[in-house]
């Protein structure tokens, strides 16, 4: 799992680096080709485009690996927390991945250059810090107080996660933001993935102080 973990991590980074690296090299060398807008239409391959068709390709297969292995490893660990009555083991190390929630940023440039909204959905990826905190539970035993715990948890983050996007809604539902429906478009995206990484995180993060304050207080007592 650590393993996996570091390797998936460090082909983020790579990813994103060559990335840059590629956008670089087409805008220095290749005229902005696959950069810029382009009529696809009348495209035709030329080998400068290599670097950034290579990049672009390696990006996807990293964001559907991803994918894959997050629902992957949560099946498997909810199917190992019925059997056991305990809190899957994770290393908080994990929480790192929550990083790639900076990602998110890499949507106003898609923006400038070809009207692409949809990496601002990477802020959803914050959310991966509350691994941290789930961590820090790792093979706690789920005893009636853990899951009253865990509820009231889920509850709370759910009502402020709640409250955060009606109240968007609200403001945005006004008039068109800076006067354009796609900023207001760009504006709704951006809220809904980052109050749901909030939601994420708050339920983690809850839990863990509960749990702890509880047993702070009986070991005082």
């Amino acid at each position: 799992m650590k393993k996996k973990a570091k390797f998936l991590i460090a082909w983020g980074i790579f990813c994103v680096l060559l990335l840059l690296a590629s956008s670089w090299y087409a805008v220095t060398f290749n005229d902005s080709r696959l950069v810029v807008p382009m009529d696809f239409e009348r495209y035709t391959f030329q080998l400068k485009d290599l670097p950034m068709i290579l990049s672009i390709f390696l990006t996807c297969i990293y964001g559907i690996t991803l994918f894959v292995t997050l629902i992957s490893n949560i099946c498997k660990k909810t199917r190992q927390t019925e059997r056991t009555h305990q809190t899957r083991s994770l290393n908080p190390k994990l929480g790192y991945l929550g990083f790639l929630g900076l990602l998110g940023f890499s949507g106003f440039w898609t923006y400038s250059i070809d009207g692409s909204v949809f990496p601002f959905t990477f802020f959803l990826f914050f959310g991966f810090f509350g691994f941290y905190y789930e961590g820090k539970m790792s093979g706690t035993f789920m005893d009636e107080r853990f899951l009253e715990n865990a509820a009231k948890a889920n509850l709370k983050a759910s009502n402020i996660t709640l409250s955060i996007i009606f109240l968007a809604f609200l403001i945005l539902c006004q008039r068109k933001l800076f006067g354009s429906l796609e900023y207001t478009l760009i504006a709704v995206i951006i809220t809904l993935s980052i109050a749901f990484a909030l939601r994420i995180f708050l339920s983690e993060y809850l839990l863990y102080r509960y749990d702890h304050d509880e047993q702070a207080g009986e070991s005082e007592d």
